[in-house]
């Protein structure tokens, strides 16, 4: 008898032991396309971008699908050439008409990494873009890059730090917008 719980014992200790050295699998995005992030609104709605194009790490266009499963409605929305990466998407609704607004944040493939933002509004089968106003002149000037951004209470907020000259080893004068 003791041999036998023995036995049982150890089949057990060794499938558990299987079970926590289970791989990751990790799917690569196939040629064209570079990065893929997505953003599900509900069960029903869900938003893929992508950031494609083929040669150059350093450029590409940005696709976006909208798909609605309840509706069985799609809807693209699609850049021209992008000079830099995709880095992050945002949902907000920030005119409150329920229709959903997605923020694509782009880096420019210069010195300072400098934000590039994109926004699409859906509504139905319908897609706005919404232009954002360029930092004033002043503020380009103090500007390095390392952009801050994420959505807080359906709206969306862009944190940097600006610098007192326009030297670019300065250290950031204490101020950020």
């Amino acid at each position: 008898m003791l041999g036998i719980c023995f036995l049982l014992f150890s089949c057990r200790e060794q499938q558990q032991t299987d079970n926590s050295k289970k791989k990751v699998v990790t799917t690569e995005l196939s040629a064209p396309f570079k990065k893929h992030l997505k953003i599900e609104i509900g069960p029903e709605i869900i938003f893929d971008v992508f950031a494609w194009g083929r040669g150059s790490d350093s450029s590409s266009s940005m696709l976006i699908l909208r798909s609605d499963s309840l509706k069985n409605d799609f809807t693209v929305a699609s850049t021209d050439n992008l000079d830099g990466h995709l880095e992050e998407v945002f949902n907000t609704d920030m005119d409150k008409d329920s229709n959903p607004e997605i923020v694509v944040y782009f880096t420019k493939n210069d010195k300072y990494h400098t934000a590039d933002v994109f926004c699409y509004e859906f509504n139905g089968k319908n897609v706005n873009k919404i232009t954002f106003p360029d930092l004033t002149s002043k503020t380009q000037k103090q500007y390095r890059g390392n952009d801050k951004f994420y959505v807080k209470e359906g709206e969306l907020y862009r944190e940097f730090n600006v610098f007192a000259d326009a030297d670019s080893a300065s250290k950031p004068s204490g101020k950020s917008f």
